[in-house]
């Protein structure tokens, strides 16, 4: 009995040294809550651009409407294509789409309008999106992303006017600067599955409950075509007075990561692409 009893007491000490290091998400602190809308609303736009890479990216481009007609998953996606001196204009058109090659199961609908001059592996590349009554999931995605190569691989992405607004009425803005590295996959430029981005820069906005938030890359980001959530990088978040830091863990492909608020660190689950 005395060894089962010693026993017993070794295991609840080792498992209460790893709880004080990393607790589980029972804080009712705000800022946790803060975090996963954050890197939801971060992925809900790495999704258009998904979408869009996809579209522009493939081995036969697009001539006419009804070129890129698609129905893997479920749903359609159509492109209409036309063309303004050097400026391609590609019309997306979703409905009740589901792309069955992203995994991530989400229903899109309305139009995405994509301009584009030159192309993503050539000495110049800008590309702008914007967006006309679109939604994912019947959450509504606006704003205007414009994309520019500054050298090989490496792009200046900036959104303008970004809004989030959820089902239940309430809305999240969002505007950034940010540096995307084309860090693998650029050497298979038609499969957009296998690429690989780091991402740094900066992000300011108000959340849902209405306080502005300023998120700041600290370790760049690593984003994964392969999946669903960010693998790894930190981010610093500042919400009125309050402060925490976002850690997307080592690379491994998971919705955890952790969160440290006054110097005491919880396990998060990210909302992601989902």
């Amino acid at each position: 009995m005395k060894r089962t009893n010693l026993i017993f007491a070794a295991t609840l000490l080792v498992f209460a040294s790893f709880f004080a290091a990393c607790e589980k998400t029972d804080s009712t602190d705000p800022m946790v809550e803060t975090s996963q809308e954050d890197d939801q609303v971060a992925a809900l736009y790495d999704d258009v651009t998904n979408e869009v890479d996809e579209v522009t990216m493939s081995s036969t481009p697009a001539k006419s409407s009804g070129d890129f007609a698609l129905t893997s998953g479920s749903g359609t996606r159509t492109v209409e294509t036309t063309y303004s001196g050097d400026t391609t204009i590609r019309t997306i058109t979703f409905v009740n789409f589901i792309n069955g090659n992203s995994m991530n199961g989400h229903v899109k609908n309305g139009v995405i309008v994509v301009k584009i001059l030159g192309g993503r592996l050539e000495a110049t590349f800008e590309r702008t999106i914007t967006f006309q009554n679109f939604t994912i999931d019947d959450i509504k995605i606006e704003g205007k992303k414009q994309i520019v190569k500054t050298s090989d691989y490496v792009y200046s992405v900036v959104l303008t006017g970004g809004k989030i607004s959820f089902t239940d009425g309430t809305t999240y803005t969002r505007e950034f600067t940010h540096t995307r590295t084309w860090a693998e996959g650029y050497d298979t430029p038609t499969n957009i599955w296998d690429d690989i981005f780091t991402v740094e820069g900066t992000a300011t906005g108000v959340n849902r409950k209405g306080y502005t938030y300023t998120h700041t890359i600290v370790n760049a980001l690593v984003i994964k075509n392969t999946c669903r959530w960010i693998t790894e990088g930190t981010i610093d978040l500042t919400v009125n007075d309050k402060t925490a830091t976002l850690d997307y863990g080592d690379g491994t492909c998971d919705n955890l990561g952790t969160i440290t608020i006054n110097g005491k660190t919880y396990e998060v689950k990210l909302r992601g692409k989902r």
